[in-house]
């Protein structure tokens, strides 16, 4: 599942709280733009710190702003923006309700609104959209956009990463058996409702259960781990792989390297690897939305692996939706089951077995209430037919909400195999 590209645009003005750093040129190939390209300062990051004066002065003049408010015991506190993971928007300090990817201390900038007890200094604050990381948009860093997100704030910073999550028993500490770490089960600990207007909202209700990689069709679905990040996807033939294309192309539109498939990844464990050798995008694929029914059918990619991998651990035979299936979309009883490697879970497969694809679009696009969420990119659409599993679309995107939840933050749009039936044909995945 993917959302736009977005500009980080809440961060600290300079490396130190105590004594932030000035811009002093315009050395940068994109200075003197007309936008600030400085992280420090909000900016997309494309220029490196003090290399954008120019374009950076009223940014870095409103963050002096919002510094000189934070009292100076707080400031002290904060310390500095030494830590790896600073200036990405998502507060990392412990200390203050962070991920605990930062040691104390290192991530100021990200954290400046959650020591102050949170704030709107986002200029997207009071938009009606929560914005802050992990819980929303992205746009804001956390803390900026206290109102938007008040409703859905009780997640931040928290997953279902450990092993146990899922399982109807809270094994977090304090409040649990004390088996996974704090954080880490919150299905089992928090309950399992989600307000509508959470980005992450699965419909009002979190439907996910932890999937058995051992039994097929599941451990047909794995991990593909690119050179920086993962997605999912599924093996559709000995060699084959079907997932989203999105996943391969980058924020600056070049093609990102696959290294390889884990099927059926299970935190460090696995059912079978291959290395990628190669794979096909769509060749009309765009980053671009498109209105429904108006050209989202080509967010697709097929991997082809180095081994035959599908042989050994299984693989899920692709299907084209028929007209009795339309038919039977149409009248709300088309069941499919989902499973992907959600970025709440980590390394460990969830899925939602047994919901509805609710609209098919000519364009090769369907919307379904699948619980799916980010990391669940590229993974599989499963309808049974004649008692066999078949591959029907592979996750894209979050969309525009759409009917019969248009009360949501957003709806979930697939890609189905009418969009690349002729790359199946031609791979030799699809024959009837």
């Amino acid at each position: 599942m993917t959302r736009p590209a977005i500009l980080a645009i809440a961060v600290f003005l300079g490396l130190s709280a105590a004594a932030p750093v000035q811009a002093q040129d315009n050395s940068c190939r994109w200075a003197n733009d007309g936008e600030c390209d400085e992280a420090r300062y909000g900016g997309t990051g494309a220029c490196h710190s003090g290399t954008d004066a120019n374009d950076c002065r009223g940014a870095a003049a409103a963050y002096q702003r919002l510094w000189a408010a934070v009292p100076d015991e707080i400031r002290a506190r904060l310390g500095d923006d030494t830590c790896r993971w600073a200036h990405d928007l998502e507060c990392d300090d412990p200390r203050y309700g962070g991920t605990g990817a930062c040691d104390p201390g290192t991530d100021a900038s990200d954290c400046r609104a959650m020591a102050m007890g949170g704030d709107e200094s986002c200029r997207w604050a009071r938009d009606g959209e929560c914005d802050e990381p992990g819980i929303g948009t992205g746009l804001c860093a956390s803390g900026s956009d206290t109102s938007d997100c008040r409703a859905i704030a009780f997640l931040r910073n928290r997953s279902d990463t450990c092993e146990l999550a899922f399982n109807g028993v809270c094994d977090e500490p304090s409040t649990g058996t004390g088996h996974c770490p704090a954080n880490t089960d919150t299905a089992d600990c928090m309950g399992r409702v989600r307000p509508g207007t959470a980005r992450d909202h699965f419909f009002g209700h979190d439907d996910r259960v932890r999937i058995d990689v051992t039994q097929m069709p599941w451990r047909a679905v794995g991990l593909v781990q690119l050179v920086d990040g993962s997605c999912t996807g599924v093996l559709i033939g000995p060699r084959l792989v079907a997932t989203a294309a999105h996943c391969l192309i980058g924020d600056d539109g070049v093609q990102i390297k696959a290294l390889r498939f884990r099927a059926g990844a299970h935190g460090a464990d696995e059912q079978g690897r291959a290395g990628i050798a190669g794979y096909a995008l769509s060749p009309d694929y765009t980053r671009d939305e498109a209105p429904p029914n108006g050209g989202n059918g080509d967010d697709w990619a097929l991997l082809t692996l180095d081994s035959d991998l599908g042989l050994e651990v299984g693989f899920v035979p692709p299907m084209i939706l028929a007209k009795d299936d339309i038919e039977a979309v149409h009248e709300g009883r088309f069941r499919v089951s989902q499973a992907g490697y959600s970025w709440d879970t980590g390394a460990f497969l969830s899925g939602h077995l047994d919901c509805r694809v609710l609209t098919a679009y000519r364009d090769g696009s369907l919307i379904h209430d699948c619980d799916t969420t980010r990391g669940d990119s590229g993974s599989p659409i499963l309808h049974q037919r004649d008692g066999e599993w078949r591959l029907l679309a592979v996750d894209s995107q979050f969309f525009a909400p759409q009917p019969p939840h248009p009360g949501m933050s957003s709806a979930h749009l697939a890609v189905d195999t009418r969009a690349f039936a002729e790359a199946l044909r031609g791979a030799g995945a699809l024959t009837d």
